[in-house]
C-alpha cells in the first residue's frame, strides 16, 4: 500500500503565493512605476510632470551617455573573460584537490563576500593610488609615471576581484560533478592536462561555464561602486549616470528611462547568448 503524493491544488497555490506576491510587489510593481515615470517631462521643481515624452530616451543617444552605455558592455565583457580565464584553474584545484589546507582556500576565496564591496573596492583604491604597492613596484622598474589608479584598467581589475568568487563557486560546483574517472581515463590513454580540460572537463562543464558568465557579465552591467571610486571622469559606467541622475541632478525621469534601457539590452544580450549556447551544445549531441 502506498502513500499519495499529490497534494491539493488550494495547498500547491498556499505554498507559491507569498513568493509570487513578495515578487510583484518587489520587482513588476516598481518597474512597472519606472517605466510609466520614463516617460513624463523632467521638472526641477516637482522632479517630474505627468507630461508624456520621448525625450528622456532621446537623450540617453548623446554622445556621453552612448559612450558609457558601450563602455560598460565592453568593460563587462573584459571582467567576465578574465574571470573565467583565472576562475577556472582555481575551481577546478578546489574541486580536485585533497589537501587539508583546502577549507583555508575556500575561506580566502569567500572572504572578499565577508565584507562590504565599498571596503573591498576602497581597498583596492589604496593598492593602486601612487603612495601603494603597485606604485612603488613600477618606480623600481622605471615606470614612475605609469599610473593605474583612475582609468579603465583599475575598473577591471576592481570588479574582477569583486566577482571572481562567484564564478569560481559555480565552476567548482560543476567541475565536481564531472566524474574523476572520466579525466583519469583520458590520461591513461595519453592526454595532456590541457588536452583533458579542451576536450573532457570544459565540454562537461559548459553549463555551470554559462551560469557563471552570465552572472558575472549582469553583475558588471549594473556595477556602480568600483566605477565610482577607481575610475576617472571619463570611465564612468551606466550605474553612475543613473546614480547621478537620481542623487545629483534629481532627473528621475531620466534615470527611469536609462535604467529600463540597460534591463532591455541585458536582456537581449543574455538571451541572444544563451541561444548560442544551447546551439551549440545542439551541435556537439
Amino acid at each position: 500500500m502506498t502513500m499519495s503524493t499529490s497534494r491539493p491544488k488550494w495547498l500547491t497555490l498556499a505554498m507559491v503565493a507569498p513568493a509570487t506576491l513578495l515578487l510583484s510587489a518587489g520587482l513588476l510593481l516598481p518597474l512597472a512605476e519606472m517605466a510609466v515615470i520614463s516617460f513624463f517631462r523632467y521638472s526641477a521643481v516637482q522632479i517630474w510632470e505627468p507630461i508624456f515624452t520621448a525625450e528622456n530616451y532621446l537623450q540617453f543617444f548623446s554622445e556621453f551617455n552612448l559612450a558609457a552605455g558601450i563602455r560598460t558592455v565592453w568593460l563587462s565583457a573584459i571582467v567576465t573573460v578574465l574571470c573565467v580565464m583565472i576562475g577556472y584553474p582555481f575551481a577546478i584545484f578546489l574541486a580536485r584537490s585533497e589537501s587539508k589546507l583546502r577549507p583555508f582556500y575556500l575561506f580566502v576565496l569567500l572572504s572578499p563576500l565577508m565584507m562590504s564591496s565599498v571596503v573591498l573596492v576602497l581597498g583596492w583604491n589604496m593598492v593602486l593610488s601612487r603612495q601603494g604597492p603597485v606604485a612603488v613596484l613600477f618606480g623600481l622598474l622605471g615606470l614612475d609615471g605609469w599610473n593605474i589608479l583612475y582609468s579603465k584598467t583599475a575598473i577591471v581589475i576592481g570588479l574582477t576581484a569583486l566577482q571572481l568568487p562567484f564564478m569560481v563557486m559555480i565552476l567548482r560546483n560543476a567541475v565536481e560533478r564531472v566524474p574523476q574517472s572520466v579525466e583519469e581515463a583520458a590520461h591513461i590513454l595519453g592526454a595532456g592536462r590541457f588536452t583533458i580540460f579542451w576536450q573532457v572537463t570544459l565540454p562537461l562543464t559548459k553549463s555551470g561555464l554559462v551560469s557563471g558568465t552570465l552572472l558575472v557579465f549582469a553583475m558588471g552591467l549594473g556595477s556602480l561602486v568600483a566605477p565610482a571610486l577607481l575610475g576617472g571622469p571619463r570611465d564612468m559606467m551606466i550605474g553612475n549616470v543613473i546614480y547621478e541622475s537620481v542623487m545629483v541632478s534629481l532627473n528621475w525621469p531620466f534615470a527611469a528611462a536609462v535604467s529600463l534601457l540597460l534591463l532591455t539590452t541585458t536582456l537581449i544580450l543574455m538571451t541572444g547568448y544563451l541561444m548560442i549556447a544551447r546551439s551549440n551544445v545542439g551541435d556537439r549531441r
